[in-house]
């Protein structure tokens, strides 16, 4: 098999099957990555950030 066929193979997978192929294979990769979920900041309400935004330019 050539490099290029396992490539395009390899760009077929899902990315669940990519980290278990470089698993079997012993590779550690840059691209398998641990992902966690970010933590998204609350939407504040308009009344929420008007009493923001005055709290903050009475400090100038």
């Amino acid at each position: 098999m050539k490099a290029e066929t396992a490539y395009q193979v390899i760009l077929a997978l899902p990315e669940s099957e990519v980290s278990r192929l470089y698993q079997l294979l012993g590779v550690h990769s840059a691209n398998v990555v641990n992902k966690t979920k970010s933590k998204k900041k609350e939407i504040i309400s308009d009344a929420e950030a008007t009493e923001y935004i005055l709290r903050k330019l009475r400090r100038f």
